[in-house]
């Protein structure tokens, strides 16, 4: 199950998705060119990972009594829009060393990592060092994941517990135990607190449903090796942090539990690209900080059988969130 988690995760971030980027190629221009330049083609998947991890926290606004708990295995997948599959390149924003190669225009729509992979959306860029001598070379690659499967999307996959403590409040935790491997390294850690809400307003009390507040922190660590054999310092590091607040509400039904919740989601995601390259002279050249969140509603459907729950919710926001959880719980 471990190595599955990881698995899940890396299909965005491993070393083997990001090997047709040609890191030293972008490095050619100035630091400073290739800060920009990056930061556009991975901001989907920052943008993404940051709304996915925050999936699956709730199955039902009802809390636990005193030390009931469930555990369960939370799988969720941000569907990025079709405006992250492209970022705007313009020549203003760039020195001269790297421009458009096209002298006729001034901006241009550039593949992101959910870009297009073909050659004719990917506009030539011209480099330029320090001696005058350029080189022509077309923009990025896309993934081609959209091709491969219909859409982009960003995954993610926890193990969660929760237990009930005093005066109808869930401790939740989540985590994935630090994972490390030739080609890539990973670790997940997170806590949330949900509260009931109906005891404390006496004429919701009297409502046939339950009412809760959830607030949730998520940290996920990575870093993946582009070239673990001959150039082990080179690598990929990927960190996000999560915040999550919703209002929850769900109504028990025989076997099935309606849920649905309501509040925001934020996020901030760090990507710094380690390690020496050719032509640049200074070690761990590129970091990226990424910054957002959004209003989030969700809604969802639980079943449980004895004492196993599987669940399913979908969660509107900027980006569409769909998560998948699997457990048990005894309450």
């Amino acid at each position: 199950m471990k190595k599955y988690i990881t698995i899940l995760f890396f299909m965005i971030c491993s070393a083997s998705s990001f090997s047709q980027v040609e890191f030293g190629s972008i490095l050619e221009g100035t630091l400073g060119d290739a800060q920009i330049l990056l930061k556009g083609y991975v901001r989907p998947i920052a943008e993404g990972f940051g709304y996915s991890v925050n999936g699956g926290w709730f199955t039902t606004a009802k809390t636990h009594k005193l030390f009931g708990f469930d555990v369960a295995v939370v799988t969720s997948a941000a569907i990025a829009p079709s405006s992250a599959e492209t970022f705007t390149f313009n020549n203003s924003d760039y020195s001269p060393n790297l421009q458009l190669d096209n002298s006729n225009i001034s901006s241009a729509e550039l593949p992101t990592f959910f870009g297009s992979q073909e050659l004719e959306d990917r506009p030539l860029l011209a480099f330029t060092d320090n001696d005058g001598n350029s080189v022509s070379t077309s923009a990025l690659p896309g993934s081609g994941l959209g091709h491969a499967i219909g859409f982009n999307a960003v995954p993610s996959a926890v193990i969660q517990v929760g237990v009930g403590l005093f005066k109808n409040t869930d401790l939740k935790i989540r985590f994935v135990p630090k994972q490390a491997a030739s080609e890539y390294e990973f670790s997940s850690f997170g806590f949330g607190i949900q509260h009931d809400l109906k005891q404390w307003i006496p004429f919701v009390k009297r409502l046939p449903f339950d009412v809760s507040a959830l607030v949730a922190w998520n940290d996920v660590k990575s870093k993946a090796f582009l070239d673990a054999e001959d150039n082990p310092t080179q690598a990929l590091e990927f960190t996000t942090n999560t915040f999550l607040f919703q209002i929850l509400a769900s109504k028990k039904l025989s076997i099935f539990t309606l849920y649905g919740g309501i509040g925001a989601s934020s996020y901030t995601s760090d990507v710094n690209l380690l390690g020496n390259y050719s032509n640049v002279s200074m070690p761990d050249p590129i970091s990226l900080n990424y910054k957002g969140g959004s209003m989030r509603a969700n809604l969802g459907l639980t079943m449980k059988i004895l004492l196993f729950n599987l669940s399913a919710d979908y969660a509107v926001q900027e980006y569409d969130t769909f998560s998948v959880t699997a457990g048990f719980s005894f309450r």
